[in-house]
């Protein structure tokens, strides 16, 4: 038997597949709509599904079959957790920043620990050494960042990370000595440093802290940042598959 977990972000929607403790396959899309959810689960042998949904929940009634919605759980700060929640204004969490810190407390077995998700937005959350998830972080994340000075200011480009950027191969130098080069190490590595920052501030308070990266920039931030990591692309669905495992059972 297989779980189906959907991962409805600000501006992709993923869904992946995982059996056996395993991520299957990972489809990805503009909206669920796009997806062909029942040739999924006649291929894997879906038993239930979960979803994390950033913004306004799509109609899932309506988009599931009607057996695997009624073995279908929408997380939120209701759900069970194997984690307890500290956090000022729950129902305003972001869930996909829960299901990070629960896929990394799978994988070490619990905190301290802190996940840095670098995506549209950069997140940088922390369980504490008594499983608590304390809150975190938003930033902006790498091309938000570049988008802004663009969007903002009348002469600055619009610039991206060429591939060899994103993947490390290529470095973001300190000094720029031309107008791209000297946005590329503004936005790169501000970022870099502010990360590096809080990492450092938690491991005053947590020496044995342990840190995780996820996202789509997470190969970038490997490279770079000067602490003992975990990348994890998966973090959130193994996050995902353990809450769905509490709230629906086999």
């Amino acid at each position: 038997m297989a779980n189906l977990l959907f991962d409805i972000g600000n501006t992709r929607t993923k869904a992946a597949v995982m059996s056996g403790g395993e991520v299957q396959e990972v489809f990805v899309a503009d909206s669920l709509a796009q997806i062909d959810i029942e040739a999924l689960c006649r291929k894997y042998a879906v038993d239930k599904a979960i979803a994390s949904v950033v913004g306004a929940a799509p109609d899932f009634e309506r988009l599931l079959p009607g057996w695997l919605f009624e073995r279908f759980h929408l997380l939120s700060y209701r759900s069970r957790l194997p984690i307890k929640i500290d956090y000022e204004t729950p129902q305003t969490l972001g869930m996909d920043r829960v299901a990070a810190v629960v896929g990394a407390r799978e994988l070490c077995g619990g905190g301290p620990l802190v996940v840095v998700d670098a995506g549209s937005c950069i997140t940088i959350d922390l369980l504490d050494d008594a499983d608590c998830y304390r809150g975190g972080a938003i930033l902006p994340g790498i091309a938000m960042r570049f988008k802004a000075m663009h969007d903002y200011t009348a002469a600055l480009p619009q610039v991206a990370l060429t591939p060899a950027e994103r993947e490390g191969e290529a470095e973001t130098p300190l000094t720029g000595r031309s107008t791209r080069a000297s946005m590329v190490s503004g936005v790169c590595n501000a970022a870099v440093f502010e990360i590096q920052g809080f990492i450092e501030q938690y491991k005053g308070s947590f020496p044995n802290v342990k840190v995780f990266l996820t996202g789509g920039d997470a190969v970038f931030f490997a490279k770079r940042l000067f602490f003992p990591n975990f990348a994890t692309p998966s973090l959130m669905y193994i996050g995902l598959e353990s809450i769905l495992n509490m709230n629906v059972l086999s």
